[in-house]
């Protein structure tokens, strides 16, 4: 696993035009997000008006005050649910929009090269982290299966949440709201106010624990966390096997 100075060259400029290529998707990435606007959609009927803020949150939702006589109140969950949907597919056009523009944008990013020189790989610290690294390498790769059918299971799980008065009940595959149900003796009773207040609640702690279980992904497979973490820095990686100071 020894590396001469002529590789170290190699894969250093392998990751600098790696690291000139990210960095300019993360400014296409950044400037299409600061472009963004908050979408509003209302249903054919003009009963439910829901508004998606600049980050994706539900930011309002607004029933007319007729929505009860034209949509009815078994209809409201559903029409309530379209209307995300539907903001969910304008908001990712306005994102793509931003993209192509960005795409025309051709300057290039220059990356400082990194200043080092070639490490011992025979030090015993060094053949220890060459060790540890191959054993995470391994364990990873028998991990893989498992936690790949881990994160696709995950994400086409239907999950329902349940706000604390049992009134509105939110149902998600992954990170996608794909359903409201509504209570209604709750819905028959209670003013709009309060109805839109709490739908919006309810909708956007389901996307607070959808994120939440997008960072626990790695649970029960720690030798994929550890190689993700490890292969975050490759030249930290190429410092600990000594090929590298």
């Amino acid at each position: 696993m020894s590396m001469d100075m002529a590789d170290a060259g190699r894969l250093m400029a392998e990751l600098r035009e790696t690291a000139a290529e990210l960095q300019r998707e993360l400014r296409s990435v950044a400037t299409a997000a600061e472009q963004m606007t908050p979408v509003t959609v209302e249903d054919d009927r003009k009963a439910v008006k829901l508004t998606l803020a600049k980050n994706g949150a539900v930011e309002a939702l607004v029933l007319d005050e007729d929505w009860r006589d034209t949509i009815g109140e078994t209809g409201l969950g559903a029409v309530v649910s379209l209307c995300y949907q539907t903001a969910l597919g304008k908001r990712f056009d306005q994102l793509m929009g931003g993209f192509e523009e960005q795409d025309e944008d051709d300057t290039p990013v220059t990356i400082p090269a990194p200043q080092f020189t070639l490490g011992d790989p025979t030090t015993s610290s060094a053949a220890e982290a060459r060790s540890e690294i191959l054993e995470a390498i391994d364990e990873a790769r028998d991990q893989r299966e498992a936690y790949l059918e881990k994160v696709n299971q995950r994400g086409s799980q239907v999950r329902d949440a349940v706000n604390s008065a049992k009134t509105v009940t939110v149902s998600r595959r992954g990170t996608t709201i794909t359903g409201i149900t509504l209570d209604e003796r709750w819905v028959r009773n209670t003013n709009d106010g309060i109805i839109e207040r709490e739908i919006v609640r309810a909708m956007n702690n389901v996307m607070v624990m959808a994120a939440s279980d997008r960072q626990n992904t790695y649970e029960g497979f720690p030798a994929v966390q550890r190689l993700m973490e490890m292969t975050r820095d490759p030249q930290e990686m190429l410092r600990r096997m000594g090929s590298i100071r």
